[in-house]
């Protein structure tokens, strides 16, 4: 403490010690490492195994990663009922499916416009 003052009235620099723990220490602790080859995704959450099983059951081998399924909102129904009968109710399988798998999953009824001129 009186050597800092001294420093101070001299007009010496002052170094912190904080930065000194910083630079010594610039090595991270932990290396993670992502895995470029993804053979499968993660465990299938509960909410929606039962409708990644239906779908595999009814595309085989053809089910897999960029895979693209279009169907109609009666056929989705037909495969993956839901207790509410609209588009909007499989989003959340869609978005999973998407992001885990990379598989398109697209389901029109017959009141969706269609987005082409």
């Amino acid at each position: 403490m009186f050597t800092e003052f001294i420093n101070r009235i001299l007009g010496a620099e002052r170094r912190s010690t904080a930065s000194d723990r910083l630079e010594k220490s610039a090595v991270p602790s932990v290396i993670v490492t992502k895995d470029s080859n993804k053979t499968s995704p993660q465990p299938v959450p509960e909410k929606y195994r039962k409708d990644v099983a239906l779908l595999r059951s009814k595309y085989g081998d053809a089910f897999k990663t960029g895979f693209c399924i279009n169907l109609t909102l009666l056929e989705s129904l037909s495969i993956m009922p839901r207790e509410r009968r609209r588009v909007d109710s499989y989003r959340g399988l869609q978005s999973y499916l998407m992001k885990e798998w990379d598989i398109t999953l697209t389901i029109t009824s017959r009141k969706t416009k269609s987005k082409t001129l």
